[in-house]
């Protein structure tokens, strides 16, 4: 497994290389003249639907016989306890702001709570990121989403609303051979994190099935410890949403790496600099609250892919990690994201295990990106 992963990691250095090169010859007469900068947060078009609930995944504002999981306190305004995780569904009460709130379940964008004996949902976007756990030993870090597998398509996948050919569909489809994190199953199709929805793929779509080993012996050398997937656009027909895409799959070379203990991996240092002649492309990126091209953008979802990675392994401190300001990024549920691209923009993590771990990050560059950690030898 060691030495598989180490060539993957010498492959990623000769598409470097050839990137680079491609990047210094074509970037004077092709590229526009938006300067060298780096990126200051990355910027993605809301698809419309990023916090669709489907039939099956309906769930009774009702907490009796669920298990307290966290404590949060609501932040800035008072908010509405919902019957339905919609704000445009009835409000069951109302929770003033700076007021602790207790969590029973957490979903892609909202809770389900309870305050002074009302229970129901509230937005994740309404609560503060320090989340309390009550149980440390027995529940997960507050918005950590624990993957159980990994399969790779065989041919175009739409991702449906529901377990169910007929139902709608999400925007984005994922192309032929790309790797997904699946959640677990719902009869014929395998549940997936879908911004901040939950999203369904046709099972029969899916080859080379492989469990996720949530401990610090794996099953086998091909079994991943960690993986996540994260959705994005492409063939859209913008020409910087293009270069968003190649930003993300150049990104996975750089990204697929063995860490040894004690080891940190500097995002920016590791992954960037953000530039033509590193193999990067201008993309929408946020420069003081403004859109404008900028190189490399795309590069916060690939930092942010690897951030809930690697927050589901308890062998791995996060050093250093800041969110794309009060509202996240669209593409995660609140609060998991983690922006690159400059000295105050950074994701900085350490590898606490005693033994080495290998990063390893895909995409075809059709939709989605997935990142897999394995216990290296």
């Amino acid at each position: 497994m060691f030495k598989r992963m180490m060539a993957l990691c010498l492959a990623g250095l000769l598409l470097l290389a050839v990137n680079a090169v491609y990047a210094e010859e074509t970037a004077e007469d092709e590229l526009p003249d938006i300067g060298d900068e780096q990126v200051i947060e990355d910027d993605v078009q809301d698809d419309g639907m990023g916090e669709i609930v489907g039939q099956s995944d309906y769930v009774s504002p009702d907490v009796k016989g669920l298990t307290p999981l966290y404590t949060a306190k609501v932040i800035k305004y008072s908010t509405y306890i919902y019957a339905d995780q919609n704000e445009s569904s009835k409000a069951l009460g109302s929770v003033p702001r700076y007021a602790v709130i207790t969590i029973y379940r957490v979903f892609p964008a909202y809770v389900l709570a309870k305050y002074e004996g009302v229970s129901g949902f509230i937005s994740r976007t309404r609560i503060n990121e320090e989340v309390s756990v009550l149980d440390p030993e027995n529940t997960p870090p507050y918005g950590v989403t624990l993957t159980r597998y990994v399969a790779t398509t065989t041919g175009v996948a739409k991702v449906y609303v529901d377990p169910d050919t007929r139902s709608d569909t999400f925007p984005i489809e994922v192309g032929a051979g790309s790797k997904v994190a699946i959640l677990g199953f719902n009869g014929s199709f395998a549940k997936v994190l879908y911004w901040r929805s939950y999203g369904y793929i046709d099972a029969s779509l899916l080859k080379d099935l492989m469990v996720v080993s949530h401990t610090d012996e794996p099953m086998s050398d091909s079994t991943p410890i960690a993986a996540f997937s994260s959705f994005f656009a492409y063939n859209n027909g913008s020409e910087l949403n293009d270069g968003r895409v190649k930003n993300i799959v150049r990104s996975c070379e750089s990204m697929t790496r063995v860490m040894q203990p004690g080891e940190r991996l500097d995002f920016n240092n590791q992954v960037g600099p953000y530039k033509a002649n590193n193999g990067y492309f201008p993309a929408p990126v946020l420069v003081d609250g403004k859109v404008k091209p900028g190189y490399g953008g795309g590069t916060c979802q690939s930092s942010s892919t690897l951030y809930n990675t690697v927050r589901q392994l308890p062998g791995i401190t996060i050093v250093y990690r800041r969110p794309h300001g009060a509202s996240c990024a669209k593409y995660l549920p609140m609060h998991q994201d983690a922006a690159v691209g400059n000295d105050s923009l950074n994701f900085i993590f350490r590898n606490d295990y005693d033994f080495p771990i290998c990063i390893l990050a895909e995409s075809t560059g059709e939709g989605v990106l997935t990142i897999q950690i394995f216990k290296a030898d």
